[in-house]
């Protein structure tokens, strides 16, 4: 019972940061400011409580791994149309789409990394080590070549040329490897060890599986969401037990990146290659 009351506060919090915080556009520019500005505030003061009061000190690490997860979109959120806009890129191509992907995600990235350091989190906590090498290698590896075999079969259909498929190429790349890597850390690598300390690893997954998810409900670049989000949590948990089991990230990345050339697909199909 009381683990299932921890599931359900960690749901709830993953919910809390990574959609109302993160991902949830419906609401007005100003309303999404207040939002994400005051819920790192509120996770910073919710860590502080877990560093004082002894009951609540086995949630410290889990309410710091939230504090830099919303931290993380807080400063894309400030940042990121400001360099898009130095940089003279828009997101109504490929390239601008991708390096809209790439700006985004240097931004998450830095101060997940920073605050997650700053909470008492390492980079062995984060799965940021080279864990079991030839297991994560073989299944990132193999699962990135499947989908780059659907990925081309697409892009067939697309009737793209040698030439626009080599235009292609690198940003399709940039857009996969950014993503794949600042959702790969940001989710997972941050938050399944602390949820594992307090659910246990399988049900951990399972709940981060559940709002990551759930977050990408809004998402605009498929014809049946609902098609999209079964499709999704499986890929999710799977993401997460390679973690687990190869004690990295890096085959979760590479599988996740090859998962997203399906996105490009779909991105150039509406954009063209340019």
């Amino acid at each position: 019972m009381k683990r299932t009351g921890s599931f359900l506060i960690l749901f709830f919090a993953g919910m809390l940061v990574f959609f109302a915080g993160g991902y949830w556009a419906g609401i007005p520019h100003w309303a999404r400011s207040v939002v994400k500005t005051t819920i790192p505030v509120l996770f910073l003061l919710t860590t502080v409580a877990c560093g004082r009061v002894e009951a609540l000190r086995p949630w410290r690490k889990a309410s710091a791994a939230l504090l830099a997860a919303s931290c993380g979109f807080l400063v894309a959120w400030w940042l990121s149309d400001p360099i898009m806009t130095a940089i003279g890129a828009t997101p109504d191509s490929v390239s601008g789409i991708a390096l809209a992907k790439l700006v985004d995600s240097v931004l998450i990235v830095i101060p997940v990394i920073v605050v997650a350091r700053l909470g008492g989190l390492s980079p062995a906590n984060l799965y940021l080590r080279r864990g079991k090498m030839r297991a994560w290698l073989i299944v990132g590896l193999v699962s990135f070549a499947v989908f780059a075999g659907i990925f081309l079969l697409q892009t067939a259909d697309q009737v793209l040329t040698a030439r626009q498929l080599f235009v292609l190429a690198p940003w399709a790349l940039v857009f996969v490897f950014a993503n794949a890597f600042m959702e790969e850390l940001h989710f997972r690598g941050l938050l399944l060890a602390p949820f594992g300390d307090l659910l246990g690893p399988h049900a951990a997954n399972i709940c981060i599986a559940l709002f990551f998810t759930l977050v990408h409900a809004p998402v605009t670049y498929t014809p049946d969401i609902l098609v999209f989000l079964l499709v999704v949590f499986p890929l999710a948990m799977i993401w997460g037990y390679v973690i687990q089991k190869t004690e990295a990230l890096w085959g979760s990345v590479l599988f996740h990146a090859g998962a997203d050339l399906l996105i490009v697909a779909g991105i150039s199909a509406t954009y063209g290659v340019a």
